[in-house]
């Protein structure tokens, strides 16, 4: 009896050692196929420095926050379509004449991009895979600024304290015009995080077209109205706007 017993008994430990073995080959053969199919999908995406197909995707930086479609152009080139909006609202506070003064600065910027790109070291692989030179243009439908500026703290006149709203306001308005300004950059692109999803990092300038000026004031300083052409004068060469964007 004992030793039926112990013949039966060693038979069911063959048969689970049979079905543990079996499972962990199951097991292995599943998971060798994921990662040939992870590997092969994986070395198609290194293969060319833009998404492909394509990709959609979203992005900001200092010109804005937006979407945009990438389109490989084969293995090296690629182009990109945009659109970026970006509301900006700030408060300076700086001093003039010893007297401080409170400035309150909007700004709105829209435009549409297009983007050639070249990769010229895709196909050696490493840090500088990604690595593109760009250019490009972007059509601006609104790019302007305006800033309201009047005295922090009343002005003393005698003995009287005068308000800042009854001093008066200076607000200078500057415009872009509505036209395509030209873009050149450099960045990485197609930085594969996954077999879905790649990143971008962009560093380059727009040369803009010479911004006009417009100023209103009130109160006691409506005479500085008269220094719109000097203002004009000191902003008429801000034509570059620097773009880091991710």
């Amino acid at each position: 009896m004992n030793v039926k017993y112990n013949v039966s008994k060693i038979m069911k430990m063959k048969k689970s050692s049979l079905v543990l073995v079996l499972l962990f080959f199951c097991l292995v053969s599943v998971k060798s196929t994921y990662a040939e199919r992870v590997d092969s999908i994986s070395e198609l995406t290194y293969e060319y420095g833009y998404p492909q197909p394509f990709a959609v995707g979203v992005h900001f930086g200092t010109v804005g926050f937006g979407v945009h479609i990438t389109k490989p152009l084969g293995k090296q080139f690629g182009a990109r379509l945009g659109f970026t909006h970006m509301p900006f609202h700030t408060n300076v506070v700086g001093n003039y004449s010893n007297r401080d003064v409170s400035t309150d600065v909007d700004a709105k910027s829209t435009n549409i991009s297009l983007l050639f790109g070249w990769t010229p070291f895709v196909n050696y692989g490493g840090f500088f895979r990604s690595f593109n030179v760009q250019l490009g243009a972007a059509y601006f439908t609104q790019l302007n600024g305006t800033m309201v500026s009047r005295l922090k703290d009343p002005y003393q006149y005698g003995d009287i304290l005068v308000k800042p709203d009854l001093v008066g306001t200076i607000t200078a308005d500057v415009n872009w015009k509505k036209t395509v300004n030209p873009y050149a950059g450099i960045g990485w692109s197609n930085i594969v995080i996954d077999n879905r999803f790649s990143m971008n990092v962009d560093l380059g300038m727009y040369y803009l077209s010479k911004p006009t000026v417009s100023m209103q004031a009130t109160g006691l300083l409506e005479e500085n109205v008269n220094n719109a052409a000097t203002v004009q004068r000191n902003v008429e060469n801000y034509r570059y706007l620097p773009r880091v964007e991710i």
